[in-house]
């Protein structure tokens, strides 16, 4: 993690839409715009053809995509890039998010509030649940970037004067709070929370980790999956599992 890096990535995105698009405004994409820069400040390596594909970076250290939402989609062009290259799949998580409403009829941009909602490293897991046949592959990787973020949402008035959702505009990246790479089976162990017995529950595991519950079980379904975590007994409530250490 390099916050310094992360700043100035974040500094030169924004300054460089302000000159496209106006003091005020932004495209499209910004998260997606400031982690790229800040993985590989180099533009040359920006969006690169590989095969069928286009590759976000492909730089020294193999292929690197990023991937905002809906990991699921990327199945089919991370098993080609696999084939050919090392493949580092980077995913952010709002920990802290801010909320900004423009108007969709006059583009005015309102003030901001704080959203109850946080999302923590075990969200990540989740979507990566999609990619879950690629974790035993030497050369796939999966970093979480933990961020402290800002939605900018469009709304309208509806026929009652309140105001309505249109769609998320766009998510900018505030603060890089920290990162969390998983390269190898070993690095998944530290997804498992303190304070667990030796055989537990789903909903012991979300009591520990502070998720919900439905979270907890894609999580240990996906560590069942890669060898963390094994099912040794079925109760009322579902599965019970322990460690495999």
């Amino acid at each position: 993690m390099d916050v310094e890096r992360f700043d100035l990535a974040l500094k030169e995105t924004i300054e460089a839409e302000r000159l496209k698009n106006g003091i005020g405004t932004y495209s499209e994409g910004t998260l997606h715009a400031v982690l790229k820069k800040y993985f590989e400040p180099s533009n040359e390596r920006h969006e690169l053809k590989v095969g069928r594909y286009v590759a976000d970076i492909v730089g020294q250290n193999g292929i690197i995509e990023i991937q905002t939402q809906q990991l699921f989609r990327m199945k089919n062009k991370i098993k080609a890039f696999l084939e050919v290259s090392d493949v580092t799949v980077v995913y952010p998580v709002s920990s802290s998010r801010y909320v900004r409403w423009i108007d969709s009829v006059t583009g005015e941009v309102f003030g901001k509030r704080k959203s109850p909602r946080k999302e923590s490293v075990y969200e990540a897991i989740v979507e990566l649940y999609a990619l879950r046949d690629f974790v035993s592959d030497p050369g796939f990787r999966f970093i979480a970037v933990i961020l402290e973020t800002e939605e900018m949402k469009y709304f309208k008035m509806d026929k009652y004067g309140r105001k309505t959702t249109v769609r998320r505009f766009d998510r900018i990246p505030l603060k890089l709070i920290s990162e969390e790479h998983f390269f190898c089976k070993e690095d998944y162990y530290r997804l498992i929370p303190e304070g667990l017995c030796d055989n537990f529950t789903s909903s012991d595991f979300a009591k520990s980790a502070k998720i919900h519950r439905s979270c907890a079980q894609t999580v240990l379904s996906f560590l069942n999956i890669i060898g963390v975590v094994s099912r040794v007994d079925r109760n009322k409530n579902g599965y019970i599992y322990t460690v495999c250490r």
